[in-house]
């Protein structure tokens, strides 16, 4: 194992980062929350365990180096003396961002060409590869230079299971933060009640199969110059081994498009999911509990999202219904603005966690069982 400790940061959307924070913590490690992202320290085992693992997170960053620089030939000094050859090979094409509040160094452009200069000044000429990018964070407030290097390349919410979408589709985090916010983990009966593409039921899928979510995609430290495939390789098997096909309770989805249920079933298939997940055709009013309790879960429409419907009033009503009567013994789950929960006015819900959904402020509103 790796003897050198890192500073990590596991970026989240604004509003899930106690979400975050426990999953690390589930993981073994000690977490700093912050607004936007959860801090932790370790080896590159625990960087590749945040990857694997973390459901909610974005992306997962190494602190590379803190300086300080009030002009540019510092910034450019000190940039170079940064440590870039532990997590970048000489010739990497690198994609620099850069961002700045309160300082002198204000052009952020310029800030991000000084960077490129550095990188390539301290690796020195090499044959990297065009075809993969390494992303590089420039934080700079007060004069402070915050550097972080990305170890995940696309997105943690890109699973590579969701492929064939529907209409305002919720992001794999977003929909697995709910889930985990909400308490579950398998041992109880899941209904989707408007699965479109199917990301509720395939995260809930991925939860109570103990499966990891990045399992089965490519990440930025596999192009680093200490990565090391055998340690990753012996988590993947680790996890294989601790996960379920079989064995947790039903989980259910319906919807009543039959392109989004061919999308879901199509997306449900990618995931490698067991037999314990059926996905149908079918409306939410027709909804009954085949079990005395479990966890109804929606993230339904709103005229903001999908723009004016005359039907959505009554809509809400319905859900209203299914929610405080036909599963009154089920705890129920809405992401929505609190716009929608508004006209819900017989239901109590608790907002669990706030966000925000295609540049929407949303909620997890959360109605507890009777």
């Amino acid at each position: 194992m790796e003897a050198v400790t890192h500073q990590y940061f596991a970026v989240t959307t604004p509003g899930l980062e106690s979400v975050c924070a426990a999953e690390l913590l589930r993981l073994g490690l000690v977490t700093d929350e912050i607004k936007g992202g959860v801090g932790f320290n370790g080896g590159l085992r625990e960087l590749y365990l945040a990857n694997l693992w973390l459901r909610s997170a974005n992306r997962i960053l190494v602190r590379l180096g803190t300086v300080t620089a009030r002009d540019f030939p510092t910034l450019y000094q000190r940039l170079v003396r940064l440590p870039w050859g532990r997590f970048i090979k000489p010739g990497t094409r690198c994609d620099v961002r850069a961002v700045s509040h309160q300082s002198r160094l204000s052009h952020t452009g310029r800030i991000a060409e000084v960077c490129q200069q550095a990188i390539r000044k301290a690796l020195g000429p090499g044959t990297g590869s065009d075809e993969k990018t390494q992303l590089v964070l420039v934080r700079i407030s007060d004069n402070r230079v915050e550097v972080s290097v990305d170890s995940s390349g696309d997105h943690l919410h890109r699973r590579g299971y969701r492929q064939a979408r529907s209409a305002a589709p919720l992001r794999e985090n977003l929909a697995a933060a709910a889930l985990l916010a909400s308490g579950y983990d398998g041992s109880v009966p899941l209904v989707d009640m408007m699965t479109g593409s199917g990301t509720f039921v395939i995260e809930a899928g991925l939860i109570a199969a103990s499966k990891p979510p990045g399992a089965d995609r490519e990440f930025s430290f596999m192009m680093w110059p200490k990565y090391r495939p055998r340690l990753w390789q012996q988590l993947l098997d680790g996890a294989r081994k601790d996960g379920r096909m079989e064995g947790y309770a039903p989980i259910c989805g319906v919807d009543s498009n039959p392109k989004a249920i061919a999308a879901a079933q199509a997306n449900l298939c990618r995931a490698g999911l067991g037999r314990n997940i059926d996905i149908r055709s079918g409306r939410l009013q027709e909804l009954i509990p085949t079990e005395e309790t479990g966890l109804l879960v929606g993230n339904p429409p709103y005229g903001a999202r999908l723009g004016r419907h005359a039907g959505l009033p009554q809509f809400y009503r319905d859900i209203e219904y299914l929610c405080g009567t036909t599963f009154a013994n089920w705890k129920c789950a809405l992401v929505c603005p609190e716009s929608v929960v508004e006209k819900m006015k017989n239901i109590r819900f608790n907002p669990l966690l706030g966000f925000s959904h295609g540049g929407i402020r949303v909620f997890l509103y959360v109605k507890e069982p009777g």
